[in-house]
């Protein structure tokens, strides 16, 4: 039986980790029951058929009984040592069921909260006082707040620093993070207002995020990707639409660099033409052009955030994995020395861990001009590898979840983004060189005014600013507010859909509502442009595309 159970455990933890790049221990599942139960609960919740059927087997050779006779011959022959056992077990058991009642106990919150899968009882070492009269302090029961579940990327530094500076603003003291069993789980424990609280933190990926706040496992979700269609209907009933301003919150911008050895003549890729070389389809330099050397692809590991953003933005894109063949690093440091040690070698990193290697100019098709990545082409959102990273709260959430999602995009939020290596949302200004691709009058601003490092962006079809573009234009009033001698000239710009005439004067009339939006403000706006479907940045045959070359940029004079 206990062979059975171990085969179980071994083909759980593989399939959470094949299935969701989730690491699991198997001696805490094996010898701890309160670990494997929360657990599996929260496999439970992702909804795949194999995890379910492989917990509910475990679950039934774990409920299995000895015989009555084999009962009988242990009790006959060590009835005496049985019965002190079992007088043992009895307390130990009272002792667990009233910490695990103290730690279950409702909260005062409106939202049920549900603990990640580690542990909130903080034991302190024993205080010696005298040699033969040793006391342990008392267990401390920290009390769950609430739960936070989603992205890695934001999971790994960027929530805790968060979460740290926003208490401690708060007034929380004594503030300390706990490991889980398994690496992407914390739980961060601190005392305030005479209280001990405990937050859980479990960063299994972004899809989790919203199958946690289904299941009301937290109140709270981190993804570095926009929700789905089909996870905001799921969600609607008890979530509220998080599609909404008041629920979808943009902290943060993230992006990555393509990277070659500086004596390579490459000097721009397409996305397309990456994913190749990545998943190993095209393999030796001279096949786009360059030397008759093999191409040696170096990759982060399977754990990194910015593994996580190559695989969405570039492999998935077009279907592709990673080739087997890949190196995989654990730093982002050894990776780019490498890259500048071997001639044929190419790998990403993030925008900090370029150092003497060399990052080329991506484009998101042969039809669109290839860019650099800089933290202002990231910020603005023209770089194709760039990417939002996102919390989201339900409508019915407690004021002190709303108000720590607000603390993470204000000022002082976005100066711990900064601090961390991502990219902030606080304005920039930059010079901009003439393009051959942009219109004479482009390349007229481009001489005389500067532009700022921000987009307005729209919905399909509309002139309605998407939730980052509401919280941009009050980011652009306190801008202006700073700074009162620029004058504003506002930039529109259009997708490819239908006639060109009418793409004009779409992004002519998307310009002068983000003006309306001003002066509503009491900003006044220099002049209004619309150039249409000119100077697109990526495709227009998907959505994604599209909705990125619907944009209005924003200069000053």
């Amino acid at each position: 039986m206990e062979h059975e159970k171990t085969l179980l455990i071994d083909q759980i933890i593989s399939t959470a980790k094949r299935e969701f790049d989730i690491d699991l221990v198997k001696e805490k599942l094996l010898s701890e029951e309160e670990y494997r139960t929360l657990v599996f609960t929260e496999l439970n919740s992702l909804e795949n058929a194999e995890l379910n059927r492989l917990i509910g087997s475990f679950n039934q050779a774990n409920q299995t009984q000895p015989s009555a006779s084999s009962r009988d011959e242990v009790l006959d022959s060590k009835r005496n040592k049985g019965l002190l056992i079992a007088a043992s077990v009895a307390v130990i058991t009272l002792s667990v069921i009233g910490a695990w009642f103290g730690l279950s106990g409702k909260s005062e919150q409106p939202n049920k909260v549900v603990a990640v899968p580690a542990k909130v009882v903080s034991q302190k070492s024993p205080e010696m006082t005298k040699p033969k009269a040793i006391e342990a302090e008392p267990e401390q029961i920290f009390k769950p707040l609430f739960a936070i579940h989603g992205s890695n990327t934001i999971g790994e530094k960027l929530a805790p620093a968060l979460l740290k500076a926003y208490f401690e603003e708060q007034g929380a003291s004594d503030i300390d993070w706990q490991q889980g069993g398994i690496a992407t789980e914390r739980t961060m424990q601190f005392d305030m207002d005479g209280e001990k609280l405990a937050i859980g933190l479990a960063a299994h990926g972004s899809s989790t995020a919203f199958k946690a706040l289904n299941a009301n496992m937290a109140q709270i979700g981190m993804s570095s990707r926009k929700i789905k269609t089909s996870e905001i209907e799921a969600l609607k009933g008890q979530s509220g639409d998080l599609s909404k301003l008041g629920n979808e919150h943009i902290i943060a911008l993230d992006g990555l660099a393509i990277i070659v050895n500086q004596n390579n003549p490459l000097k721009a890729i397409t996305t397309e033409t990456l994913s190749r070389i990545f998943s190993g389809e095209i393999s030796n330099w001279a096949e786009i052009g360059g030397e008759q050397a093999p191409i040696k692809v170096l990759a982060r590991d399977n754990n990194s955030g910015t593994f996580d953003t190559f695989k969405s933005l570039v492999l998935k894109k077009y279907g592709r994995k990673l080739t087997a063949s890949a190196e995989r690093f654990e730093s982002s440091s050894e990776l780019s020395e490498r890259v500048s040690q071997d001639d044929f070698a190419i790998g990403f990193i993030g925008l900090n861990y370029i150092r003497y290697s060399k990052a080329l100019a991506i484009a998101d098709s042969n039809e669109t001009k290839a860019i650099y990545p800089t933290r202002f082409t990231i910020a603005t959102e023209d770089y194709p590898l760039a990417r939002r990273l996102y919390l989201y709260t339900p409508t019915n959430s407690a004021t002190q979840i709303k108000d720590f999602a607000n603390f993470a995009i204000s000022d002082r939020g976005q100066e711990i983004v900064q601090s961390l290596g991502l990219i902030s949302q606080s304005i920039r200004v930059e010079d901009v060189a003439s393009s051959e691709l942009a219109p004479d009058k482009y390349n007229q601003y481009a001489k005389l005014a500067k532009r700022l490092s921000l987009n307005f962006r729209f919905n399909y079809a509309t002139r309605d600013l998407d939730n980052k573009g509401k919280r941009d234009l009050q980011r652009l009033v306190s801008f202006v507010e700073q700074n009162p001698s620029k004058k504003l000239v506002l930039m529109g710009f259009s997708d490819s859909i239908g006639a060109r005439d009418k793409n004009t004067l779409l992004s002519l009339s998307r310009a002068k509502s983000v003006e309306q939006e001003l002066n509503a403000r009491g900003i006044n706006v220099y002049a209004v442009e619309g150039f249409g479907e000119d100077m697109p940045l990526a495709n227009n045959d998907n959505e994604v595309g599209r909705e990125r070359n619907r944009r209005v940029e924003v200069w000053v004079l």
